[in-house]
């Protein structure tokens, strides 16, 4: 997979282009047979990282642009799974 990296008054952040996501195939987390987690377990970042295979500040540049929508719960930050599958899709609509 190819890694962008851009430099600007933030620092470092990494990007990948849509349509690299969507030849790596990723899947929704529901039909993903690898993930032991439930639909309705929450996610962490290291789940995203692990699951996107990006690093932890492109998830922070994802969330600072407002694609993933985060819950914060006793100063750690969390996904829904549903979220997750409707970023998936719209980067889908997005590639095709």
């Amino acid at each position: 997979m190819k890694r962008i990296f851009i430099m600007d008054d933030d620092g470092i952040k990494e990007y990948i282009p849509a349509e690299l996501l969507k030849k790596n195939s990723i899947s929704p987390i529901e039909s993903s047979q690898d993930e032991k987690k439930t639909e309705d377990e929450l996610l962490t970042i290291s789940d995203l990282v692990k699951k996107f295979k990006v690093t932890r500040p492109t998830i922070y540049a994802w969330m600072q642009k407002g694609l993933l929508k985060k819950i914060s719960i006793g100063g750690r930050v969390l996904f829904h799974p549903k979220d997750i599958n409707e970023l998936i899709n719209q980067l889908r609509d997005i590639s095709s």
